[in-house]
């Protein structure tokens, strides 16, 4: 049975969730960047035959309204922590995608009593060494997104929105609406310093086809984490949960959690 709210004591930033299953620990799913709950809603469901899982829209995603401020990942990171602490929810499972695994990492790190384990499936949040032309390509994307602005600020014109955003803005920047200035101040964040302080045991699952979030993040964060293993799936994408592979996902999931200690196991037929 499927619980759906909206809101919890908070009287900031109100969350839609939805609470599948029962059972001990919990566990919280964060989604990634323009999605909601519904797209992890299939992996849950089968994580649900085994514990309570806890699916959260994101404030300014689905069906919770945008924060009243720009928020930067603390602050997402600490709205879910009230979530939990207005929930009573405490030794969790967190899993997060993407930029749903941005705060997750920094939850873990503000909040490590909080934590029986954490699960990052291709997540953001490291910088990596781009070869020559990107990096170049890059720099000078960057010194002419401020060129049009300055150009813009000075003569009221309209470079930056109707030439160099039609060209080269992401395909996330250019549907972020309202979002926009949350996505410019967190889409750069580097939480490799919160990443290298996690002690609690980690599991890294990866896409080996993934180009939004290449294998190269999910290394360097092995190597930040020591208590961490990282699993990668030949072939997959950004989103290796979707359809027949919410099940592949699982299983592995699955396997990493009966690893940890003082864990009742389940059968593993996800």
């Amino acid at each position: 049975m499927a619980i759906e709210k909206d809101g919890t004591n908070s009287n900031e930033a109100p969350l839609h969730t939805v609470v599948l299953g029962s059972g001990q620990p919990p566990l919280i799913i964060l989604h990634g960047w323009g999605q909601s709950l519904e797209v992890m809603q299939p992996l849950a469901e089968l994580f649900a035959k085994y514990r309570e899982v806890h699916l959260i829209d994101l404030p300014g995603f689905g069906k919770s309204p945008k924060p009243q401020q720009d928020w930067d990942t603390d602050l997402y990171a600490e709205r879910i922590l009230r979530y939990c602490e207005d929930n009573k929810l405490t030794g969790i499972d967190l899993l997060g995608h993407s930029f749903g695994g941005r705060i997750s990492i920094r939850l873990a790190y503000r909040k490590p009593e909080l934590l029986r384990s954490l699960i990052l499936i291709n997540s953001h949040g490291i910088r990596i060494p781009q070869p020559f032309p990107k990096n170049l390509r890059a720099e000078l994307l960057k010194v002419s997104s401020k060129w049009c602005k300055s150009l813009d600020r000075n003569f009221g014109s309209n470079f930056f929105e109707g030439w160099f955003v039609p060209r080269y803005g992401s395909r996330d920047y250019k549907s972020a609406g309202p979002m926009r200035n949350i996505l410019v101040k967190t889409v750069n964040e580097d939480v490799s310093l919160q990443a290298k302080e996690i002690a609690v045991p980690v599991l890294l699952l990866w896409s080996g086809s993934d180009t939004e979030t290449p294998v190269a993040i999910g290394e360097r964060l092995h190597k930040l984490m020591r208590n961490s293993k990282l699993v990668v799936l030949p072939g997959k994408d950004h989103y290796p949960f979707l359809n027949e592979s919410a099940h592949l996902c699982a299983y592995h999931v699955l396997n990493f959690l009966n690893s940890l200690p003082q864990t009742e196991k389940v059968a593993i037929n996800a």
